[in-house]
């Protein structure tokens, strides 16, 4: 079989393991949210997060946001066949990554000295349990991010970066999706 088949079959391949994972994490994000809605319906009740940390929650997103807006800029240096910025900003997301995850810990430490502990009540359980889930999602993309960084030297096409790149804005997408049902 000639070499250019093999290549396109692999790239099809590598697009649909990407949607496939894609709807099982919809999947799986869509029974933690229609719990939580039942939950709070079943409860007639709200889970009543303190302002701060309302604005850790936010902080935390923004941090997501920016990490998505440096993977478009490594996105970009690579199509443009700049090596050296490419790597730099792809480090930068990965630091995003990293900087969420301890966004999120600190969140939790911080709710638990409110009071919000896991054991509070049912909301509070799908709270960490959402948000947990969505953590090691997070971990899964940096693992991700950091293959495509050890490989950067060795990658001939922008399809990986591409495909990277559409899971780590799905991860950032499922956040605002997952914050604001909690919020709301």
């Amino acid at each position: 079989m000639p070499v250019f088949i093999l290549q396109n079959k692999d790239k099809d391949l590598s697009i649909i393991g990407l949607v496939i994972t894609m709807a099982s994490i919809v999947m799986l994000f869509g029974t933690l949210i229609s719990s939580f809605y039942v939950l709070k319906i079943r409860m007639m009740g709200q889970l009543t997060l303190p302002n701060i940390i309302i604005q850790l929650g936010i902080v935390n997103t923004v941090i997501l946001l920016i990490s998505s807006i440096t993977f478009i800029f490594s996105e970009n240096m690579f199509r443009k066949n700049r090596l050296n910025n490419y790597s730099f900003w792809l480090l930068m997301t990965i630091f995003g990554g990293i900087f969420f995850l301890i966004g999120q810990m600190y969140l939790w430490n911080k709710m638990t000295q409110l009071g919000i502990a896991i054991t509070k009540g049912q909301l509070s359980d799908m709270f960490y349990l959402m948000s947990g889930a969505h953590g090691l999602h997070i971990i899964a993309g940096i693992v991700a991010l950091i293959w495509l960084q050890s490989t950067s030297k060795k990658l001939t096409t922008n399809h990986r970066v591409n495909l990277v790149g559409i899971f780590w804005h799905f991860l950032g997408f499922l956040w605002f999706v997952l914050f604001a049902v909690i919020l709301f």
